[in-house]
């Protein structure tokens, strides 16, 4: 939320998660077969078995000429993952039909490993952009632009009782000024930054407060730099 309409092909790794048509989830292309999102957003594997992944359309509905829709033939979580807002909240899914690369759809580049992320970064999703306890979900792909990476023990403080579900290998958001950040829906999708040139994944995202934009209430997303060892073990 506090987002605006993301450029036509200006994020052509993610995906939206839909079943029966209805978005729920996002991720991130790796490669021609695998995508990474959050574990909670695999925690029903008839839903997900279900589900659709539509690539290529920064409108949700699909219906772009760039769109290509796969199905999910297999998924893996994080074997540490406990379910909720707990850490290691993510998960990939493999599609047995591989994405065909076009400007619409390419694969995101991982960081280093172990690399702490700093500075500012990019937020994408079709997540829900209101501020009350009723969402409210756009229709066209939103993009939250140089929005700040804040320190652990900031993003500890401001979540106040909530801060103890704050983990090493997770990363934060604000501003804590409020108004921006990840909302309903928002999960399993990308945190990104460029660098050495190339638009880098840093982050999933994981979870925040309910209702979205208030201040003092960061998003929080797993750490991607610190799972690049898990991710190249289970991305066969």
């Amino acid at each position: 939320m506090g987002g605006s309409a993301a450029a036509a092909e200006s994020a052509p790794y993610i995906v939206s998660f839909q079943q029966s048509g209805v978005h729920y989830c996002a991720g991130s292309i790796l490669n021609a077969n695998w995508v990474l999102t959050a574990a909670h957003c695999l925690t029903s594997k008839s839903q997900v078995l279900s589900s659709k992944l539509i690539a290529g359309s920064n409108n949700v509905n699909g219906a772009a000429s760039t769109t290509q829709k796969r199905a999910i033939s297999s998924y893996v979580i994080h074997d540490l993952y406990t379910g909720g807002i707990a850490p290691y909240d993510l998960g990939l899914v493999y599609t047995a039909t591989a994405f065909q690369w076009t400007a619409a759809v390419k694969a995101i580049n991982l960081p280093s490993a172990k690399v702490v992320q700093t500075g500012n970064a990019d937020l994408y999703g079709w997540g829900s952009i209101s501020t009350t306890s009723v969402p409210s979900y756009p229709s066209v792909l939103q993009v939250a632009k140089n929005i700040p990476i804040i320190s652990e023990s900031a993003c500890v403080t401001a979540l106040g009782s909530k801060g103890i579900d704050v983990h090493s290998t997770n990363i934060c958001t604000g501003p804590l000024t409020g108004g921006i950040g990840i909302c309903t829906s928002d999960s399993g999708g990308p945190l990104v930054q460029t660098q050495n040139g190339k638009t880098t994944l840093i982050g999933i995202v994981s979870w925040g407060k309910v209702p979205c934009g208030q201040p003092n209430s960061p998003s929080v997303y797993v750490q991607v730099s610190d799972f690049i060892s898990w991710i190249s073990a289970n991305r066969k």
